[in-house]
Protein backbone atom coordinates (compact mmCIF):
# COMPACT_ATOMS: atom_id res chain seq x y z
CA UNK A 1 0.00 0.00 0.00
CA UNK A 2 1.44 3.54 -1.32
CA UNK A 3 1.90 5.67 1.78
CA UNK A 4 1.45 9.56 0.97
CA UNK A 5 2.95 12.47 3.23
CA UNK A 6 0.25 15.14 3.33
CA UNK A 7 2.01 17.35 6.18
CA UNK A 8 3.34 20.58 4.90
CA UNK A 9 6.36 22.49 6.19
CA UNK A 10 6.21 23.05 10.00
CA UNK A 11 6.77 26.68 10.24
CA UNK A 12 7.11 28.33 13.65
CA UNK A 13 4.30 31.06 14.27
CA UNK A 14 4.92 34.36 13.40
CA UNK A 15 4.75 36.94 16.27
CA UNK A 16 2.65 39.12 13.59
CA UNK A 17 -0.91 38.02 13.72
CA UNK A 18 -4.19 37.34 15.61
CA UNK A 19 -6.28 34.11 16.23
CA UNK A 20 -10.35 34.48 15.79
CA UNK A 21 -12.58 31.77 16.96
CA UNK A 22 -16.04 30.70 15.19
CA UNK A 23 -19.35 31.71 15.99
CA UNK A 24 -19.92 27.92 15.49
CA UNK A 25 -17.73 26.63 18.48
CA UNK A 26 -16.21 23.48 18.57
CA UNK A 27 -12.93 24.41 19.06
CA UNK A 28 -13.11 25.99 15.39
CA UNK A 29 -10.76 28.92 14.74
CA UNK A 30 -8.79 31.57 12.00
CA UNK A 31 -5.31 32.61 11.88
CA UNK A 32 -4.25 35.39 10.65
CA UNK A 33 -0.29 35.32 10.14
CA UNK A 34 1.79 37.45 8.57
CA UNK A 35 5.29 36.23 6.54
CA UNK A 36 7.14 39.27 5.30
CA UNK A 37 10.01 36.86 4.21
CA UNK A 38 7.63 35.05 1.57
CA UNK A 39 5.47 38.15 0.95
CA UNK A 40 2.40 36.65 2.38
CA UNK A 41 0.06 36.70 4.78
CA UNK A 42 -1.72 33.32 5.82
CA UNK A 43 -5.00 32.35 6.52
CA UNK A 44 -5.55 29.47 8.36
CA UNK A 45 -8.45 27.42 9.06
CA UNK A 46 -8.12 25.27 12.67
CA UNK A 47 -10.10 22.65 14.26
CA UNK A 48 -8.63 21.53 17.59
CA UNK A 49 -4.47 21.83 17.18
CA UNK A 50 -5.26 20.08 12.96
CA UNK A 51 -4.75 22.98 10.41
CA UNK A 52 -7.74 22.07 8.11
CA UNK A 53 -6.98 24.82 5.17
CA UNK A 54 -5.05 27.84 4.52
CA UNK A 55 -4.86 30.58 2.19
CA UNK A 56 -1.68 32.56 1.37
CA UNK A 57 -2.52 35.87 0.54
CA UNK A 58 0.05 38.33 -1.21
CA UNK A 59 1.05 41.35 0.42
CA UNK A 60 0.51 43.77 -2.51
CA UNK A 61 -3.21 42.43 -1.86
CA UNK A 62 -3.79 43.68 1.54
CA UNK A 63 -5.33 47.24 0.95
CA UNK A 64 -7.93 45.05 -1.18
CA UNK A 65 -8.88 43.05 1.43
CA UNK A 66 -8.93 46.02 3.97
CA UNK A 67 -11.31 47.83 1.88
CA UNK A 68 -13.81 44.62 1.53
CA UNK A 69 -13.26 44.74 5.12
CA UNK A 70 -14.49 48.14 5.70
CA UNK A 71 -16.76 48.04 3.26
CA UNK A 72 -18.40 45.43 5.05
CA UNK A 73 -18.75 46.81 8.31
CA UNK A 74 -19.96 50.46 7.05
CA UNK A 75 -22.28 48.79 5.12
CA UNK A 76 -23.23 46.66 8.93
CA UNK A 77 -23.22 50.11 10.44
CA UNK A 78 -25.55 51.36 7.51
CA UNK A 79 -27.96 48.53 8.02
CA UNK A 80 -27.77 48.91 11.84
CA UNK A 81 -28.55 52.71 11.17
CA UNK A 82 -31.80 52.67 9.41
CA UNK A 83 -32.90 49.27 11.45
CA UNK A 84 -32.56 51.96 14.37
CA UNK A 85 -34.25 54.76 12.92
CA UNK A 86 -31.39 56.52 13.23
CA UNK A 87 -30.92 59.51 10.07
CA UNK A 88 -27.91 58.53 7.90
CA UNK A 89 -25.54 61.85 7.15
CA UNK A 90 -25.79 63.43 3.38
CA UNK A 91 -22.45 62.65 1.49
CA UNK A 92 -21.86 66.39 1.80
CA UNK A 93 -22.42 65.78 5.60
CA UNK A 94 -19.81 63.90 5.63
CA UNK A 95 -16.62 64.34 7.35
CA UNK A 96 -13.47 64.48 5.25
Amino acid sequence: MAQHNCMGELVALPKSGDVFEDVRGHDRTMRVTCHPQHGTVVVSLWVDKICRASFQLPEADLPRLRSALDGMAVAEAEAEAITEGIPLPLPEQEAS
